[in-house]
């Protein structure tokens, strides 16, 4: 009698606060040391009762991780989409904080946090709504299965936003690409999708970049580098970024172009460059028009496959300077296989071969990187396991390709690989039976053929990521995460992991294989 009464009391909490129109929201599942507004809830208030008090529980170690807690009033979908959320109040860190609030009766809050620049990495922190107090002298109880949505914020040593949903005129941003410039900074682009999220072909789309000068803490405001036209064939849209960087210095962007879909018959390319870091781009032009052999059939200034685009994300430069991309192809209408090919420059991105060879039969978007023998791997997109061959390091000849399971993905979805010494590969990809979701970085010392799980990025809602090595040993990853979702799709976040933390890593994998343990 008495867990029943328990039970009916849990009960009637529960619709308590349905009937208060209560909705509380998980904020982003990563953060960073040093910020400032880390998100950690959004709370929705449908009632018409001013409220006088809001107490948090702050679950587990997360006290010791934070300075303190904000509270700011804002009517937006994405928080960081509003440069000036109404401020409403701050307290230090606690298990237990409350906030009073003076006569608020608006409908959105969020409850956001200062974490220490000596927060623990690999560490988490999370809150629950447990209590309303009301201007009326009456209170609620809030119920975990409403104050405690799942998920929780795992800390990284620098932690950023570099596309937000809703911000500068445009709703969806989508499909990360990064490289590091020839001074060291990062530059990193993304699709510009406008009010629809659907992919290149049904809708104008342009490509937009973002530098930082201090390792991803901080971004510059989005330049527009491939601007569609909304009409033409061949400059309707851009979408689908990938980058590399020349031994000059000079960066490469190849991109789908026009007005039709991959399965549709796209049949153009465009390209542009910087060789001032990114500050000043070039015309976009159609690659498929000029400076164009497919060695694959013979051709030149021409395209014997019927639909064709390169990897998004990032290209590969090998030690003897060529540029290197993946490129899926289809032969024709009805054939929906792709293939894989390699599309290569050798005098900095100013004439490029398709081909000659296969590199991947049945494959989609993948991935290279140079051995330490000189030999390509590639790593390819796939349902279950991930494909992957080795190649001549012209990328003109290859092996026999192989499918791992040690990286399986219940979604296909385009993953990056990077080599980071001459011992290490890594591998970022998505370990869920079902769902694009559970970002993982895995690890590899025998040049990819056995592969074994380093850290998870983030368990929750993530989809395209890509990779770079930093000056200072980090590993910088930009992915498309739908950790904290309005419906208004991914924001692209950048995290670190430090060189610490491969080391550890690696040494931990090692000690895991080892034979004689």
């Amino acid at each position: 009698m008495h867990k029943l009464l328990i039970l009916l009391l849990s009960v009637i909490t529960a619709l308590s606060a349905w009937a208060d129109g209560v909705t509380v929201i998980q904020g982003y599942q990563t953060t960073g040391q040093g910020n400032q507004r880390a998100l950690l809830l959004r709370m929705d208030f449908a009632g018409d009762k001013p409220i006088a008090r809001l107490t948090f529980h702050l679950k587990g170690d997360t006290p010791q991780h934070l300075i303190s807690l904000q509270l700011y009033a804002s009517d937006a979908e994405e928080f960081f989409a509003d440069s000036t959320p109404t401020f409403k109040g701050q307290t230090f860190a606690a298990e237990s904080v409350h906030f009073t609030l003076n006569q608020w009766n608006g409908q959105r809050l969020w409850l956001t946090a200062q974490v220490k620049d000596n927060a623990t990495l690999g560490q988490h922190i999370d809150a629950a709504l447990t209590r309303i107090d009301y201007q009326d002298g009456t209170s609620m109880e809030v119920p975990d299965s409403i104050g405690d949505p799942d998920g929780e914020a795992r800390i990284f040593a620098t932690q950023s936003l570099a596309f937000v949903p809703t911000t500068d005129n445009c709703r969806f941003y989508r499909i990360p690409a990064m490289v590091v410039d020839s001074e060291g900074h990062l530059l990193v682009a993304a699709d510009r999708r406008y009010d629809s999220n659907a992919d290149l072909g049904n809708h104008r789309i342009d490509v937009a970049v973002r530098r930082s000068r201090n390792g991803g803490h901080t971004w510059s405001s989005q330049q527009i580098i491939a601007q569609g036209d909304g009409a033409s064939e061949v400059c309707f849209g851009y979408g689908d970024p990938a980058l590399a960087v020349a031994p000059s210095g000079r960066i490469v962007c190849l991109m789908a172009a026009g007005r039709k879909g991959y399965f549709q018959g796209m049949r153009n390319m465009g390209l542009t460059m910087s060789d001032d870091n990114g500050a000043t781009w070039t015309p976009v032009r159609d690659l498929m028009a000029s400076s164009f052999r497919d060695a694959t059939h013979g051709t030149t200034d021409s395209l014997g496959f019927w639909s064709i685009f390169t990897t998004s994300g990032k290209g590969l430069t090998t030690r003897d300077g060529t540029i290197l991309f993946a490129a899926n192809t289809l032969r024709e209408p009805n054939n929906y296989q792709s293939d894989c090919y390699i599309i290569s420059s050798t005098d900095e991105g100013e004439h490029w071969q398709l081909g000659p060879t296969l590199a991947f039969a049945a494959g989609d978007e993948s991935k290279l990187e140079q051995l330490s023998n000189d030999s390509l791997l590639i790593s390819v997109r796939r349902r279950g396991a991930r494909g992957f061959n080795i190649g001549s390091k012209d990328g003109s000849q290859w092996q026999q390709q192989w499918n791992n399971a040690d990286i399986t993905n219940g979604n296909a979805c385009n993953a990056d690989m990077l080599r980071y010494d001459d011992h290490t590969l890594l591998h970022t990809y998505l370990k869920h039976p079902t769902h694009r979701a559970n970002l993982v970085l895995a690890m590899s010392t025998d040049n990819g053929h056995s592969w074994h799980d380093a850290m998870t990025i983030q368990p929750g809602g993530a989809a395209y990521s890509t990779m770079v090595l930093m000056p200072n040993g980090d590993v910088g990853i930009l992915y498309e995460d739908e950790s904290y979702s309005a419906g208004n799709g991914y924001a692209l976040t950048f995290v670190t992991i430090t060189r610490q933390q491969i080391l550890i890593a690696a040494q931990a994998m090692s000690s895991a294989t080892s034979p004689n343990r």
